[in-house]
């Protein structure tokens, strides 16, 4: 007994000092996601999983902020007061205002030439801030337009294949716009639209050839008449000729795709995880498709990227750089495009098999025929509530629309000034 108590205490000391050292060791990582929803979270939990199980001496804690809780605000709040995770995705432009406010990481240092080299130029450009990569593409889309077949051929429309001229739009939105069962009230509108979204409104100010900023030059252009010509467009299909559903100045969007697929909304426009949700709806099998955004002086339609970023208060920027390049790895960016419905960022995913389908290559027509990105000025995110504020009011007639544009031309100019 007295040889075996050393053993004992030997045993014991190794069980409550080694192991637990060792334990200490492990590093964790916050990542956070803006956006998010089951199953974005249920793809992500999967590559942790599989992220921890190659890497042991890493644990990553992620937590996704849904978009309507504004995760855009609450990055910033966590960045003024030390909270911020160590990686995290952001909606482009983003990535410019936080840069700006020197609070990303660049991440030249740790991406290599063969992996940059193989995502798209354009996405890349967009992650670039004075000649430093700020961020890495996670994936690409494009709005297009949404449309019911089996309302289209009741009204006798032709499906938007190829882009409408707007003329086109007007006419064929009116047909689409009926009293269905005769009782004096409208109960199918042409388009589904939403005044929140800078996204719905913007592009036919583009389709007419000019935008609300020159961001190169820095000056505002909202009460050029290529702008209020856009605009105008975009009310008169409201108030002059009335093929909107009624209370779409702040409607959410996800109103519009319910009345989408019940039928009461033949046009809207939007993105590709959209057309995933519905094409797993048995309601509306074989009764949806994606086309062309109608176009004016120029085809124009938002596009966008989600991104990844490393905060610079990281303390684990190492470990933090192993799970951002785990996460825009062809592997993971494959299974979260295959899940969510976007475009990979990545050239090497161009033909996955999993990422082809008839769906998928409207929306790349559509990027293909005429796409552009939101501002990525510095001041980008202050630029929104403006142009938002304003075309609201010309929605609700409360400013004609050459009021607003000039309203918003002063607002944006002192946003440029600041």
């Amino acid at each position: 007994m007295k040889r075996l108590i050393p053993v004992l205490l030997a045993v014991f000391l190794l069980a409550v000092l080694i192991v637990p050292a060792g334990a200490a060791q492990k590093t964790t990582v916050t990542f956070w996601q803006a956006g998010g929803d089951a199953t974005s979270s249920g793809v992500i939990r999967e590559i942790i999983k599989d992220f921890e199980a190659a890497n042991p001496d890493i644990k990553v804690n992620f937590q996704a902020i849904p978009w309507a809780e504004d995760p855009h605000m609450k990055f910033q709040a966590a960045i003024v007061g030390g909270t911020i995770a160590d990686i995290f995705t952001v909606g482009d432009p983003f990535e410019h205002v936080l840069t700006a406010n020197n609070a990303l990481e660049p991440l030249d240092r740790f991406v290599s030439k063969e992996t940059k080299a193989d995502f798209y130029p354009v996405f890349i450009d967009r992650c670039t801030v004075n000649g430093q990569l700020m961020a890495l593409p996670w994936f690409g889309t494009i709005r297009a337009m949404f449309y019911r077949k089996d309302l289209l051929a009741a009204a006798g429309v032709p499906e938007p294949t190829t882009s409408w001229t707007w003329d086109e739009f007007v006419k064929y939105t009116k047909k689409l716009t009926r009293d269905t069962n005769g009782d004096g009230v409208i109960d199918q509108y042409g388009f589904g639209t939403s005044g929140r979204y800078v996204s719905q409104f913007q592009p036919f100010v583009r389709q007419s050839g000019m935008d609300f900023v020159d961001e190169d030059k820095e000056i505002a252009l909202a009460n050029n008449p290529a702008v209020v010509e856009g605009v105008q467009f975009y009310i008169d299909l409201i108030r002059k000729h009335k093929v909107t559903p009624p209370g779409i100045t702040t409607i959410n969007l996800e109103e519009i795709q319910k009345m989408f697929a019940e039928g009461k909304v033949a046009l809207f426009i939007d993105c590709e995880d959209t057309s995933q949700r519905f094409l797993k709806e048995p309601a509306l099998a074989g009764k949806f498709g994606v086309g062309l955004l109608p176009h004016n002086k120029a085809h124009a339609a938002f596009g966008g990227t989600d991104v990844i970023v490393m905060s610079k208060q990281s303390k684990h920027k190492e470990a933090a750089w192993k799970f951002l390049e785990c996460m825009v790895s062809p592997k993971s960016m494959a299974a979260y495009c295959k899940a969510i419905g976007f475009s990979p960022a990545r050239k090497s995913l161009a033909n996955h098999p999993d990422l082809n389908d008839p769906i998928r290559t409207a929306f790349a027509k559509q990027m293909e025929v005429g796409g552009y990105f939101y501002f990525k000025h510095p001041k980008a995110s202050g630029m929104s509530p403006l142009i938002r504020a304003e075309v609201q009011q010309a929605m609700e007639g409360t400013k004609t629309v050459e009021a607003a544009m000039n309203s918003l031309q002063k607002g944006l100019e002192d946003l440029l000034r600041k």
